[in-house]
C-alpha cells in the first residue's frame, strides 16, 4: 500500500458529503475558537498561536490522512508538554520561547514524516493501553493543577505535583472572588451544556456570555484578568530561525513529543475509525501526514499539533464523511482572524482555564486501573509506574519509563515464554470455551501446549524443556500432544532446528504430535523440511474438537 495518497478522498465525492463536510466543519470550527486559545496559553504562548495552529495544519493534514474524520489542531496533553519543557530553556511568552515553540513544530514534523517513510509506524505497538492510560491520567491531574491559577486568579509556579501542589498552597489565600465565581460558574455552564444540551456549543456560548457580561459591567477594570488586544490578520509565511544550538537543545524533547503525539492521534482515529464503515486507517500514512501538518505549519507560526479525541467525536457525531470538513473548520478560524478577534478582547483567563478543566473529565479513567487491579498484576504495576513517575518526575520522565519497562517485559517473555498446558484425565469432560482460556485439553492422553511467542535461537531451549518436563511426569503410557501455533508467525533457522530436536525427543519418548492452526508460513515452513510425518489433515487441526474427534475415530478403529 502507498504511504501517500493526496487528496485521495476527492473520488466519488458528493453532495451528501459535501453538505455532511460543512456542517461538521462549522461545528468543529467553533469549538476549536476558543479550545485552540486555552491549549496556546497551556503552552506558554499567546492565545491568537492557537488559532495559527488551527489553520495549515488541518488544510495540510486533510490533503494527505488516511482519516476521513480525525481533527488536527492543539491539545492539552501535549501543550503541557511544549509548556513545562520550553520553560526551561527560555522565559514563557518571550520572543525566544515563541520561536522555539514554532521551530519545535518544524522538528515534531521532520522526525514524523520520517518515521513515517521509513516505514516506522508499529511503533503505536511498544505504548500498551496501561501506560497511555496511566500517562493521560497523570498528565490531566497536572494540566488541571496548571490550570487553578487562572481559574483563581493565583500566581502558579509550573513543574511537577510537588511543585504544584506547593504553589496552591501558599498562594490559595491571594484567591480574587471575582475571577474564581466567573470560573466556578462556567465550568458549571459547560457541565450543564453537556449534559442537557449536548448539541449546543456550549464552549462558544460560554465565552461569548462572559464577554458580554465583562464589557456590560466593565469588569476589565477590576483584577480580572482578560486576554486583551489580539491582532487581526492571517498567520504571516516565516522560515524558522534555526541553529544548532536550538536543535540540539529542542531534539529530544521533539522526538518525544513526535512519537507520544503520534500514538495519541493514532489511537483517536482508531477509535473514531471503528465505528464507520470506511475504516481505512494506515499507520505509516499517518504518520507521514502528521508530520507534515506540523512541518509545513511550522511555516506559518504553529506549534506541535495532533489529533484530538473531544474535536474528532464531534466531527465525526455532526456528520463528516471526509477531510475536507477540516478545510471548512480551517476556514472559519481564518474568518475570525481576519474580522472577528476583537471580540475576545475582554474574554477572561477564568473562562480558559474552565473550558480546559471540563475538557479533562474523559482523560481520567478510574474503572480501567481497578479491572486491571483485579484482573492483571504486570498491567496494573505498568501503570501505576507510568502514573506516578508522570506525576512526580514529569511527562518525559513517565512515558520513557513505561515503554522500557514495558520493552524489558516483552524481552523477558521472548526469552523465556511460558508454554500454556493443562490436561483432563476424563474423556467424558465437557468440551471448555478454548476462547476463554490459553490452554485446554478434552480427551484422555492429549495435552495442548500453546506457545505464544516467535521461536528464535535464544527461546528454543526454554519451550523444549517445559513440554519435555511435562511429558516425563506424566503417567500415561503413549499421551498424545497437541501443539497450538496460531499466534507464532515467526520461527528463525535455529528455532527451526530446535523445533526438529523437539519432535525427535517426543517420538523418542513415544509420544503422539498434532499440530493446532498453524499460520500458513509456519504451514509451508514445515512441509518444505517435512516436519510434518503423513497428511496434513490427519495432523493439523482447526480447533481442539476435530483434534479430539478425528483421535475418537482412531481409537473405534483399535477398539480402545
Amino acid at each position: 500500500m502507498a504511504i501517500l495518497k493526496p487528496l485521495s478522498w476527492v473520488q466519488n465525492y458528493s453532495r451528501n458529503k459535501l453538505k455532511g463536510d460543512f456542517f461538521a466543519g462549522l461545528t468543529v470550527g467553533v469549538l476549536l475558537i476558543p479550545q485552540s486559545m486555552a491549549y496556546a496559553l497551556i503552552a506558554g504562548l499567546p492565545v491568537i498561536y492557537g488559532l495559527y495552529a488551527s489553520i495549515v495544519p488541518q488544510v495540510i493534514y486533510a490533503f494527505f490522512g488516511s482519516s476521513n474524520r480525525l481533527s488536527v489542531g492543539p491539545t492539552a496533553m501535549d501543550s503541557l508538554l511544549i509548556g513545562s519543557s520550553l520553560v526551561l530553556l527560555a522565559s514563557i511568552g518571550s520572543k525566544e520561547y515563541i520561536e522555539l515553540a514554532i521551530i519545535l513544530s518544524m522538528l515534531v514534523g521532520i522526525i514524523q514524516a520520517l518515521l513515517g517513510f521509513m516505514k516506522m509506524g508499529f511503533i503505536t505497538q511498544l505504548l500498551s493501553k496501561p501506560i497511555i492510560s496511566g500517562f493521560t491520567s497523570a498528565a490531566a491531574i497536572l494540566i488541571g493543577l496548571n490550570q487553578l491559577g487562572p481559574l483563581l486568579g493565583i500566581q502558579m509556579d509550573k513543574g511537577n505535583l510537588t511543585v504544584l501542589s506547593k504553589s496552591v498552597f501558599h498562594n490559595i489565600i491571594q484567591t480574587d472572588l471575582l475571577t474564581a465565581l466567573i470560573g466556578l460558574v462556567s465550568i458549571v455552564s459547560l457541565f450543564a451544556f453537556k449534559k442537557w444540551i449536548p448539541k449546543m456549543p456550549g464552549n462558544l456560548i460560554i465565552v461569548l456570555s462572559s464577554i458580554v457580561l465583562v464589557d456590560y459591567f466593565e469588569l476589565h477594570i477590576s483584577n480580572l484578568k482578560i486576554i486583551g488586544e489580539i491582532s487581526k490578520g492571517l498567520p504571516s509565511f516565516n522560515i524558522p530561525n534555526l541553529n544548532l544550538e536550538k536543535i540540539s537543545s529542542l531534539l529530544p524533547l521533539a522526538s518525544t513529543l513526535a512519537v507520544i503525539s503520534f500514538i495519541e492521534s493514532f489511537s483517536v482515529s482508531k477509535k473514531i475509525g471503528t465505528q464507520s464503515r470506511d475504516y481505512t486507517l494506515n499507520a505509516n500514512t499517518e504518520l507521514v501526514a502528521l508530520g507534515s501538518a506540523n512541518f509545513m505549519g511550522s511555516f506559518f507560526m504553529s506549534f506541535p499539533v495532533t489529533g484530538g479525541f473531544g474535536r474528532s467525536a464531534v466531527n465525526h457525531t455532526a456528520g463528516a464523511q471526509t477531510p475536507f470538513s477540516g478545510f471548512i473548520s480551517a476556514s472559519l478560524i481564518a474568518a475570525t482572524l481576519l474580522f472577528f478577534t476583537d471580540i475576545f478582547e475582554l474574554l477572561p483567563y477564568t473562562v480558559l482555564a474552565a473550558i480546559i478543566l471540563v475538557a479533562l473529565k474523559g482523560l481520567i479513567d478510574f474503572k480501567y486501573p481497578y479491572k486491571l487491579w483485579k484482573t492483571n498484576s504486570t498491567d496494573f504495576f505498568l501503570f501505576v509506574l507510568t502514573f506516578f513517575i508522570t506525576l512526580f518526575f514529569g511527562m518525559i520522565s513517565g512515558i520513557f519509563s513505561g515503554m522500557v519497562l514495558y520493552v524489558l517485559l516483552l524481552t523477558n517473555k521472548l526469552f523465556f515464554p511460558q508454554v500454556h498446558h493443562q490436561t483432563f484425565a476424563k474423556t467424558e469432560e465437557v468440551l471448555p470455551n478454548t476462547s476463554n482460556i490459553s490452554i485446554s485439553s478434552i480427551h484422555q492422553n492429549l495435552y495442548v501446549f500453546k506457545i505464544d511467542t516467535p521461536i528464535f535461537t535464544f527461546n528454543t531451549e526454554s519451550i523444549k524443556k517445559q513440554i519435555i518436563q511435562k511429558i516425563i511426569i506424566s503417567n500415561f503410557m503413549r499421551p498424545t500432544l497437541l501443539i497450538d501455533l496460531s499466534t507464532v508467525q515467526h520461527i528463525d533457522g535455529r528455532g527451526l532446528k530446535g523445533i526438529k530436536l523437539l519432535i525427535s525427543e517426543l517420538y523418542g519418548k513415544n509420544v503422539r504430535i498434532l499440530w493446532l492452526k498453524l499460520h500458513p508460513k509456519i504451514r509451508s515452513i514445515f512441509t518444505i523440511k517435512k516436519l510434518i510425518k503423513g497428511p496434513l489433515e490427519d495432523n493439523v487441526f482447526k480447533n481442539v474438537t476435530s483434534a479430539v474427534e478425528f483421535l475418537k475415530k482412531e481409537n473405534d478403529k483399535l477398539g480402545i
